[in-house]
């Protein structure tokens, strides 16, 4: 992936994370690993500012694309735009720590 981020460079990008964070950013950097250096780093669903520099390693992202300008014509899907019809990514479990401590606790057991 990293000889195409090089088209990216200073561009407002996309990043999806392996822990289902979307992202939208400035890619201000990257090496062979494919670890992104990112500035101005805002949640993709909410909007809210996630970090004003961020560091994301290679093995953490799932995939990255340039982001299409705010201003450039959206395709019509309906009533709805497009960011609205976007959803949380994360997987979020309720007390997870609880479930697995059982879970532990039964193979334990064993």
């Amino acid at each position: 992936m990293s000889p195409l981020l090089k088209d990216f460079l200073n561009k407002r990008i996309v990043v999806v994370t392996t822990d289902g964070q979307c992202v939208k950013a400035m890619l201000e950097g990257f090496d062979k690993s494919t670890n992104l250096l990112l500035s101005d780093v805002r949640d993709r669903v909410s909007g809210d500012v996630v970090a004003s520099s961020y560091l994301v390693r290679g093995n953490q992202v799932v995939c990255c694309g340039l982001l299409e300008e705010e201003s450039s014509p959206q395709p019509d899907f309906g009533a709805e735009s497009v960011s609205a019809q976007l959803k949380d990514t994360k997987n979020i479990v309720p007390d997870e720590h609880l479930i697995w401590q059982r879970v532990w606790g039964m193979k334990a057991g064993k």
